[in-house]
């Protein structure tokens, strides 16, 4: 008799997941996948055609994920620094576990799915970004002279290239938009 599992597609997200985290991107296959979750290959194939598939929707997961911790870090940490700080490190995170993912799939064509889907990941990324530095400027924590979505964009792209090329210190960073946000 075959086993019923209740809920395919989450299993094989979970699994997948597990993975990805504990070893890497390029260890994530569909027959390992399979084969963690005790379920058939064709039954993986029924929700995710490829493996580009199942990653963008682990990625999209992640992403969900990520805004609900940016809320709870708005909610939870008073100090504007402390909280950029924890925004980045937990953004960090998920750099370290798709770096390979975002950097094999890149596009620079507009329609192509995962770059709209990263677009727009990025855009409700700056924008709760920029809901922080409002209430920021609001409460006289800090004064910008630049539009706050404009900042928010510019902290965002740099939080993902320091992530990504680990070249520049975050305290160095921090330093810099201390004396921008005088």
């Amino acid at each position: 008799m075959p086993k019923i599992i209740e809920d395919p597609r989450d299993a094989i997200l979970s699994h997948a997941k597990c993975i990805v985290i504990d070893e890497g991107f390029e260890q994530l296959t569909i027959r390992k996948v399979a084969k963690n979750a005790d379920i058939s290959i064709g039954t993986i194939y029924n929700y995710f055609p490829t493996k580009r598939d199942l990653t963008i929707q682990l990625m999209e997961d992640y992403w969900g994920a990520y805004l609900v911790v940016i809320d709870d870090i708005d909610r939870e940490e008073p100090d504007f620094y402390k909280k950029m700080l924890q925004i980045y490190q937990q953004l960090e995170v998920f750099v370290k576990t798709f770096k390979e993912v975002w950097i094999k799939n890149s596009s620079n064509n507009d329609h192509d799915e995962p770059f709209v889907k990263r677009k727009y990941f990025f855009d409700k990324l700056s924008k709760r970004l920029e809901d922080i530095l409002v209430d920021a400027q609001s409460a006289g924590t800090i004064k910008l002279s630049v539009d706050t979505y404009t900042i928010a964009q510019f902290l965002m792209l740099n939080y993902f290239m320091m992530s990504m090329m680990n070249q520049f210190s975050y305290e160095s960073f921090e330093k810099i938009i201390k004396k921008l946000f005088q």
